[in-house]
């Protein structure tokens, strides 16, 4: 058992939250590194704050001195207008944070990465978790590299969300190319269950997080329609005609709805795995219960994502 004090970066996001609430279950000490702006703080002041400053190497030792295991979610969905959230700006901020914990003597680190991430070395996204991944393996720190596939429930999950959203706006719903890939969602508190296990354990490994029930995408969004108690039309388009459409979307809702990497990740099937499954939350029993509440507002993503300079 790991008793000492365990770090999660973003502890006020999705993933991050999720975790520091696993984690104070099992009765932990838990501090989060964050400059997340304006998001409330679940847990009522039950978890140390400190600023995230990829910048300031003292400052990031300090923050992780004392602490046992370091859980890593910090990274970048895409890149802003002004270039301020590139793929490989992140790699440098996660080999700065993981050299800090070197410096601090932390015993694990729990990272977050994507499933099978080397499976697309042509987008700046994944071959920036290959490369965060092969920085972790050469470090001195003790490790497990986390691969999970797309998460649902814990009421912040914008994908599912916003896709429900969609489904309830319109009366055709397209999925890209014929929707035969599949799509192996996993619940949000059983990551964090896997993630806090992780932390606890002691040799290095790496594993695929998935959920136990496996879908074409084609009748995964049909699933969501049912269950929402709508009809829907679903029909083929191609991929860059949806991309189109979500631009459009995203300029309207002054968000970003979904990327061409992500499309060409699902379609290639980076949202599933043949591993065994780790999850236990079965997702048709999960958006049966959860169906009529889902898409009735939009999530706002971007803004969301709202960060302070630590240099200010």
């Amino acid at each position: 058992m790991s008793d000492g004090l365990h770090v999660v970066t973003g502890a006020f996001g999705y993933s991050g939250r999720w975790i520091a609430k696993e984690l104070l279950s099992r009765g932990r000490t838990v501090r989060t590194l964050t400059n997340a702006v304006g998001r409330d703080d679940p847990f009522n002041g039950k978890i140390e704050v400190h600023s995230l400053d990829f910048d300031n190497h003292e400052s990031l030792v300090n923050s992780l001195k004392g602490a046992d295991v370091l859980y890593n979610t910090y990274w970048v969905r895409y890149t802003d207008p002004d270039g301020n959230y590139a793929h490989d700006l992140a790699v440098e901020n996660i080999r700065k944070l993981f050299r800090a914990a070197e410096s601090a003597r932390v015993r694990r680190v729990v990272h977050f990465s994507v499933a099978h991430p080397r499976k697309a070395p042509d987008w700046t996204y994944f071959r920036g978790k290959v490369e965060v991944e092969e920085i972790l393996k050469a470090s001195e720190l003790s490790y497990a590299i986390l691969r999970p596939t797309v998460f649902f429930g814990g009421e912040r999950d914008v994908l599912i969300n916003n896709m429900a959203w969609l489904i309830r706006k319109f009366p055709i719903f397209g999925v890209f190319g014929r929707g035969k890939y599949h799509i192996q969602p996993i619940h949000i508190s059983d990551v964090a269950r896997v993630s806090a296990d992780q932390g606890e354990n002691i040799g290095n490994i790496i594993m695929d997080v998935a959920g136990p029930e496996k879908y074409e995408y084609r009748e995964y969004v049909k699933l969501i329609a049912r269950s929402m108690g709508l009809r829907r039309v679903v029909i083929p388009v191609p991929p860059i005609s949806a991309w189109v459409v979500g631009q459009f979307v995203g300029l309207l809702m002054r968000d970003r709805v979904i990327t061409r990497a992500e499309i060409k990740g699902l379609m290639r099937g980076l949202m599933a795995t043949d591993d065994k499954p780790v999850g236990e939350v079965r997702f048709s029993e999960w958006i049966s219960k959860n169906g009529q509440q889902l898409g009735m507002a939009y999530q706002n993503d971007l803004k969301e994502r709202k960060y302070r300079d630590p240099k200010k």
